[in-house]
This record gives C-alpha cells, structure tokens and sequence, in this order.
C-alpha cells in the first residue's frame, strides 16, 4: 500500500458536511476520529446542513450530535474575518462558489490556521486558488492514517472503507486509488461504481 496519509501534526482538523457523512458511513466515526488524536471542529453551518438531512429521514444529524455530546469532537460558530470569508466564498457565479457548509469548513480553517478535511473538488481547486496556505486532506487520508490503520486493524478498516465507498458513495481520487483498491479487495472494487469508473479511466490514460 504505497498511499500516505498528508495528516502528519497535531494540527485541528475541521470537518465538512461530505467527510462526516463518509465517516458515519463507516460505522466506526468514533474510533476513527479518536485514533487520530487531533482536535477536531465541525462548524455550525455544517450542523444545521446535516440537521436539514434529518427532515428527510437520514440518521448523520442524531450520530453527529451524539459525538459532539461526547466530546469526539466541537461545533464552532464563524465571526470576524472568518465569516467575511464565508460571504465572499458564497458569493459570484456557480462555478466560482460553494455552498454554505463547505465555504464555513474553509473559512474557519483558514482563518485559525487549521486543516480542512473536503472531499469535493470544486471547493478543493477554489480553496487551493484562494488560500495559498490552508492544508486540505480527504477521507481518504483520515482513513489511511497511521493511528487508524493500528486502532481498527486491516480487516475492520477495510470493511468501514467499503462501506463509505458504498453507502456515502465515499470520493476518491486518483492517487488514492491503488491504496484502496489494495485494502478492499478487487471483488469490492468492482461492486464500487465510482472506483470502476477511477479505475477504468486510469487504465486509459496509462494505455496511452
């Protein structure tokens, strides 16, 4: 398995919206989270966008305030600077903004010099645009993370993985590819619809 996790300090690690909702899927968000042993923040705008997830039935919101109760991790509120951030990243043309959670998520991590964890690319290409500075991480790297791998042990992390890949619909991207593919097992890339896709786009490139 040749992927490195980029979580390597004690940096805060701020949570969005796509990330929580990957890692609820595992199964296993708790121990993941503290086998990291980093601080970790959810912004209130992420809170109430998973809240309105609740109207529809889904369960992340109830999981979600469960672990902020528990001390897993802590919902923070933009001010100041962060949140003149936050209108300017809402702001402007589809393509040029984001929606509310993700631009809180950059915005507060900016702002304390924190890492973002954000799995979608168009706010990962604006936040690398916008903010020379900030550190991103994915899911993935959560996942991979040296303390994660020890705590839950290949067979439990490959299980959780798979089905953040298959409930969550987990992104991920081309250099994390082999990694999971490796740790899954080839029988459940290929029940992976997205990871087919990855691996078959791969390929074509490679064939070049």
């Amino acid at each position: 398995m040749t992927f490195l996790s980029c979580l390597t300090d004690d940096t805060d690690l701020v949570l969005d919206s796509s990330v929580i909702i990957n890692l609820l899927a595992t199964g296993h968000a708790t121990p993941i989270l503290r086998a990291l042993a980093v601080p970790i923040a959810v912004t209130g705008n992420v809170l109430r966008e998973i809240e309105r997830g609740a109207a529809n039935g889904r369960p992340e919101f109830e999981l979600l305030t469960a672990m902020v109760n528990d001390g897993v991790l802590r919902v923070e509120e933009l001010e100041g600077q962060a949140l003149e951030t936050l209108f300017d990243l809402v702001s402007g043309t589809i393509a040029e903004s984001l929606d509310d959670g993700e631009a809180a998520t950059l915005a507060f991590a900016h702002g304390g010099g924190f890492r973002a964890a954000i799995d979608e690319k168009k706010a990962t290409r604006l936040a690398a645009a916008r903010f020379e500075s900030l550190k991103l991480v994915t899911t993935i790297d959560i996942l991979a993370h040296e303390s994660v791998r020890t705590s839950l042990g290949d067979k439990l992390l490959a299980n959780a993985t798979f089905q953040a890949l298959r409930l969550a619909r987990m992104q991920v991207r081309e250099h994390q590819l082999e990694w999971v593919a490796e740790l899954i097992g080839p029988e459940n890339v290929a029940a992976c619809t997205s990871l087919r896709r990855l691996a078959k786009r791969r390929s074509a490139t490679t064939d070049l």
